[in-house]
């Protein structure tokens, strides 16, 4: 019975020492450099706010053009339709694909800046705003950077989606704000 006992006090000692001095990897952290600052926190921040920046007010800017609001709905939808195919094609092109992306991008928004009393203009820069989002890029850049470790992979893209998060939550209040003191 002592034998049993003993045993049985070996097994709980090294089931606490494993606790203690197990697997150190779970407690790896992400290094703070400049790709880590760049890639995890400045891109999923500005992409949230320029995509989600001017949604408080793009279906009031509808209405005071006296154009119909299905078209603003129809437009979002479309965008939403889409993003799934840019997704694919970002995925099988490759993550850097998103630069020639954002840049077909820009030049929508600047069209519908100089034309943003025209239906067309504003309808287009709404569907791209929601159709070419460089969130996959970005969560794919975010592991590409730090994938020589998993648990630093995971935690890059815990990052990326956090930080993306609370500028999304941010820039909805931060562009209704504008819109009210802009008109």
């Amino acid at each position: 019975a002592i034998a049993l006992d003993m045993e049985g006090a070996e097994t709980a000692e090294s089931s606490v020492d494993n606790v203690f001095t197990g697997d150190l990897e779970d407690f790896e952290t992400l290094p703070w450099s400049w790709t880590f600052v760049t890639v995890c926190m400045v891109l999923p921040f500005l992409t949230g706010q320029i995509n989600v920046l001017l949604t408080p007010g793009y279906t009031l800017h509808f209405e005071e053009m006296g154009w119909p609001l299905t078209s603003a709905g129809a437009a979002v939808s479309a965008g939403f339709g889409l993003r799934i195919l840019m997704q694919q094609v970002v995925l099988r092109a490759g993550y850097w694909i998103a630069v020639p992306l954002c840049m077909v991008h820009l030049a929508i928004v600047i069209l519908a800046l100089i034309y943003s009393t025209s239906e067309w203009a504003v309808f287009a820069q709404l569907v791209v705003v929601w159709s070419i989002d460089p969130a996959c890029a970005i969560e794919g850049i975010a592991f590409d950077s730090f994938g020589a470790s998993e648990v630093q992979a995971r935690q890059a893209s815990s990052m990326v989606l956090f930080v993306a998060t609370i500028s999304i939550a941010v820039s909805c209040t931060v562009g209704a704000l504008i819109y009210d003191a802009a008109g």
